[in-house]
C-alpha cells in the first residue's frame, strides 16, 4: 500500500479531473438556470440546435448526451413553452426535424453571459496562452469518443 506522501505525489488521472469538471458545470449551471426556468439539459439541446438546426431527435439525443427517449421529453417540454419547433422531414414522414423558434434564440442569448461567466471562472487560473490548447485537447477528446 502506498504512504501519504507516495499518493500525494500522484496526478489524478484525466477521466477523473473530467469528471469532476463535469458534475461542476453542470452543479453550476444548475444553480444558474433555475431562475430562468431552464434545466441542464434543456440548454443542452438548445445548444446543440443553435449550432445544429433541424436534428432529428436521435441526432439531437446523441449529441446532447442522453437518450432518445429522454430527450424526446425534453423537446416535448421545450416545444410547449414556444421554444422550439417541429416539423415533419419531407424525405421521411416518420422523422421531426426540431430547430429554435425566436424565442428559444432570445432564451438563448439572455444566458450566453452566463455560459460566458462560467468559462472565465473556470480558465481564470489558465494562463491565457494556454486556453486554446486547453480547448483543443478537450475537443479532440470527445471526438476521439465520439467516432467509437
Amino acid at each position: 500500500m502506498a504512504d501519504a506522501t507516495t499518493s500525494a505525489h500522484l496526478a489524478p488521472s484525466l477521466v477523473y479531473v473530467v469528471g469532476r469538471v463535469n458534475q461542476g458545470v453542470r452543479r453550476e449551471l444548475r444553480k444558474a438556470l433555475a431562475p430562468l426556468g431552464l434545466s441542464v439539459p434543456e440548454l443542452t439541446a438548445l445548444s446543440v440546435l443553435r449550432a445544429r438546426p433541424g436534428l432529428s431527435n436521435a441526432q439531437l439525443a446523441r449529441r446532447s448526451l442522453t437518450t432518445p427517449q429522454s430527450m424526446n421529453e425534453v423537446v416535448a417540454g421545450l416545444e410547449a413553452r414556444g421554444l422550439v419547433k417541429r416539423t415533419v422531414d419531407p424525405s421521411h414522414g416518420r422523422i421531426l426535424r426540431t430547430e429554435l423558434t425566436p424565442e428559444g434564440e432570445r432564451l438563448l442569448e439572455a444566458v450566453d453571459p452566463v455560459v460566458d461567466a462560467l468559462q472565465d471562472e473556470m480558465l481564470a487560473a489558465v494562463p491565457p496562452e494556454h486556453r486554446d490548447i486547453v480547448l483543443e485537447g478537450l475537443i479532440a477528446c470527445m471526438r476521439s469518443l465520439r467516432d467509437r
